[in-house]
């Protein structure tokens, strides 16, 4: 079977015979050295957060005093909120691929796997033998070929 792989709203998916893989450059030497998804946060996952709630607190900390110094006036106000959120939302867009877990599900693991529309739905069971609900926002080609891909692992072929 061949392997594919589809740009998402965050990240990559890439299919082949095995697995589904969900990565943050489309690689496949990434998505070959995925492991399957648990429900724990990763370190770097953990310290990614951790920075970015310290930083809109450090930002907020800074509005906040020089309003008390009254260094800013009203137009500064607004022009330094509609500022830090432009630049809130750049940053975002840069970084939304490595905001993405890497992970992967194999078909073995695979309970339900529908299509709807431009969604995918998965329900599996995850490296911890919990089972999970996902709803990914994938293009309708990669519906149809997971889709596929899980049938024929199923079947054998």
């Amino acid at each position: 079977m061949e392997r594919r792989y589809f740009k998402l709203n965050q990240g990559y998916l890439n299919i082949d015979a095995e697995a589904l893989m969900f990565t943050r450059s489309g690689n496949w030497q990434e998505a070959a050295n995925t492991e399957e998804r648990t429900t724990k946060l990763t370190a770097g996952r953990t310290l990614r957060l951790t920075t970015g709630i310290g930083l809109i607190l450090v930002g907020g900390l800074f509005l906040s005093l020089g309003e008390l110094r009254h260094t800013l006036r009203e137009g500064s106000f607004i022009l330094a909120i509609g500022l830090g959120g432009f630049g809130m939302y750049k940053m975002y867009q840069l970084l939304n691929d490595d905001m993405g877990r890497s992970f992967r599900i194999p078909f073995a693991k695979l309970t339900a796997l529908t299509c709807d529309e431009e969604h995918l739905d998965i329900s599996f069971l995850n490296g911890a033998f919990k089972e999970e609900r996902m709803r990914v926002k994938a293009p309708a080609e990669a519906c149809r070929f997971a889709e596929s891909a899980w049938k024929d692992s199923r079947n054998g072929a």
